[in-house]
């Protein structure tokens, strides 16, 4: 495995810890700077909208800036932001920050996503981009907690310095490591089939991810909720069915890129499906604390499983050297994510808790045709020069 995955790991690391940290930090955060916890909330929903808007931006502008000095600023500003968070005299430095390292956040994926997936031969693409997300799952598992921890124990501005110091220890090994013969310019625009052509198999490949990726968000959203009382678990139960939900990701994320490496063609659409029935017996076995227990662990692995291959899917119908259609695809993660959490917020709201697992399952199975139609040999065909 290329030491420069290692630092993309690195990277997505500090990036991953960054996104969620801030949720166990809300209250003091909101109570120290004076602003209620609604608002404070903010903190999550800008920081998605500007991995979403900003990154898709800031890849377009930064299309034609070779792929390692790119890596490399991004991780630089993002440190230099997080440091303007910690010492943020007011919630709407501390917001703009967000805002503006989400974008470098969205950007730096488009271009990781593209610099791993050179680094290594054309069938391996999907399972070095899995090594790099590894980054991005681990820090659920280990980076999210420590940095609540942290906070609660020095304030919280306290994450924010120990993710600007990781995310410049990841600068410097992205300038070290990188290698030079994966940072070319991005091929022009004639290069290649015309855009015309690419258009409709894009649109596929990211609806793909919007529905697939965003279909566990629909139940996972609520999951906290679900566990305590349809399932009748402690919060420490929860707690722990939380952190096997974050190790099965892990997992599952490795196992995704080997399954799309060696079944390009169905492996997405059958992880969409077991996904599927997945939260279905979810659904049916809500209440068996036993059951559950597999359950969650089953839907973390094939969920997080789904993320190399979608992001590969997007990567095979756009220009080998250009980040901008990888960066659009993770901001169709994060619209997955958002659509899929507001769907599960009405149903929840009126009263359909148990029937949140079974929405997310119908839209995984709304992206299985879709999933097929994207990996079919005619758009093999149009993805080649």
């Amino acid at each position: 495995m290329p030491l420069a995955l290692l630092a993309l790991a690195a990277a997505a690391f500090a990036i991953g810890t960054t996104e969620f940290v801030v949720v166990g930090l809300l209250p003091t955060l909101a109570g120290d700077l004076g602003v209620s916890v609604s608002v404070a909330g903010t903190l999550v929903t800008g920081y998605a909208g500007g991995v979403a808007v900003g990154g898709v931006i800031l890849s377009a502008v930064t299309a034609r800036v070779p792929r390692r000095r790119l890596l490399v600023a991004l991780m630089v500003v993002f440190s230099a932001g997080h440091l303007v968070m910690a010492a943020a005299p007011g919630f709407p430095v501390l917001l703009a920050a967000r805002v503006i390292t989400a974008s470098c956040h969205g950007a730096f994926f488009g271009a990781g996503a593209v610099v791993a997936a050179g680094l290594v031969p054309r069938e391996r693409r999907s399972r070095a981009i899995a090594v790099m997300f590894t980054g991005l799952t681990t820090s659920t598992i280990l980076g999210v907690p420590a940095g609540t921890q942290l906070g609660q124990a020095l304030g919280w501005r306290a994450p924010f310095l120990a993710i600007a110091a990781l995310a410049a220890a990841a600068a410097v090994a992205a300038a070290w490591l990188v290698p030079d013969d994966v940072v070319a310019q991005a091929a022009p625009p004639s290069a290649g089939p015309a855009p015309s052509r690419r258009v409709a198999p894009l649109v596929i490949a990211l609806a793909t991810t919007v529905l697939g990726w965003g279909s566990q968000f629909v139940a996972f959203t609520f999951f906290a909720a679900y566990l305590r009382q349809i399932t009748g678990l402690s919060a420490v139960a929860v707690t722990a069915l939380l952190l096997v939900f974050g190790v099965a990701g892990a997992a599952g994320n490795l196992l995704g890129g080997q399954l799309d490496d060696a079944w390009p063609r169905l492996a997405i659409p059958a992880l969409l499906v077991a996904l599927a029935g997945a939260q279905l017996l979810f659904a049916v076995l809500g209440a068996n604390s036993v059951a559950v227990v597999v359950l969650v662990f089953l839907l973390g692995l094939l969920g997080f499983a789904l993320v190399p291959g979608l992001q590969a899917a997007v990567m095979a119908v756009v220009d080998e050297g250009s980040s901008l259609g990888s960066t659009l695809n993770i901001a169709a993660f994060n619209v997955g994510i958002a659509g899929a959490s507001a769907t599960g917020a009405v149903i929840v709201a009126h009263g359909g808790l148990r029937w949140t697992p079974v929405v997310g399952a119908a839209l995984a199975l709304l992206a299985t045709p879709l999933a097929v139609v994207g990996r079919s040999p005619a758009r093999d065909e149009v993805s080649q020069p």
